[in-house]
């Protein structure tokens, strides 16, 4: 409940400054120094001082390098932090949650960097590629720049670069995180649909319509293609899964058979 508290005080906070592009830069810029650089968050966490006091030595590290509202964000966060790996954490939903924003497309967004998953997910050469940590970080979101730039937002693509500088997680759950932490900023629950072949319009809305009666929520869903399904849908909801898919029944049919 408390870190709920923290992060709601913070959403609010951000919401209430009207951030602007050279902000949400800034966040993105201070977000990539504290994941590169242990002692500067060691030092905006550090136990020994009272909350106050690290938001001023925030104020201070910060002044001249970023905006006046960025300091304010950041030195909020110190403030609030539990420790270096949570102030780091903070930070980064503060920025992924401003670029999510920026120019009312969130959803729009969050439809490209999910599809953009899906496509490293299904080919294990460019994720190996897109993950390998002796290949130069700069390298590697040229590469995706080749491969996306012209088909997405330049948001998207810079969340997409975001993504790739997080170090100790995977891509695709990354990605897949700010595809999340965009359906919480329109208060609703994804629902990853997966088919073998698009669905029409109907058809999606049958199904969105179906999942809001189960779960009395708004609905965000995703749609992935995938061939391998056969037929049949399969939807995950967080941690529920309903698979009626093809592939699904011929897998227990085997098994049965022995």
């Amino acid at each position: 409940m408390e870190a709920e508290t923290r992060v709601r005080e913070l959403d609010t906070m951000a919401d209430g400054l009207n951030l602007e592009q050279a902000d949400t830069d800034g966040l993105v810029a201070v977000s990539a120094a504290l994941g590169d650089q242990p002692r500067l968050r060691g030092a905006l966490s550090d136990p020994a001082l009272r909350g106050d006091e690290r938001a001023q030595l925030a104020a201070t590290l910060l002044s001249g390098r970023v905006s006046a509202k960025v300091a304010e964000l950041v030195g909020a966060a110190a403030a609030r932090s539990k420790g270096p790996s949570d102030l780091e954490a903070l930070v980064e939903r503060i920025a992924i949650r401003a670029v999510l924003q920026h120019d009312g497309e969130i959803d729009a967004v969050a439809e490209e960097l999910f599809r953009f998953a899906r496509t490293v997910e299904a080919d294990p050469r460019l994720q190996v590629t897109l993950t390998d940590p002796r290949v130069d970080l700069a390298a590697r979101q040229e590469l995706v720049d080749t491969l996306a730039s012209t088909k997405v937002r330049p948001q998207t693509l810079a969340l997409i670069h975001r993504a790739l500088a997080v170090r100790g997680r995977p891509l695709v759950k990354t990605l897949d995180s700010y595809v999340e932490l965009a359906a919480l900023v329109q208060a609703s629950t994804i629902a990853r649909v997966s088919v073998a072949r698009p669905l029409t319009a109907d058809q999606l809305a049958r199904i969105k319509a179906q999942l809001v009666r189960i779960y009395g929520v708004a609905i965000d869903v995703r749609v992935d293609v995938d061939p391998e399904v056969l037929g049949g849908v399969r939807i995950e909801v967080g941690d529920e899964i309903i698979d009626g898919t093809i592939q699904t029944r011929l897998n227990q049919a085997r098994r049965l058979i022995g």
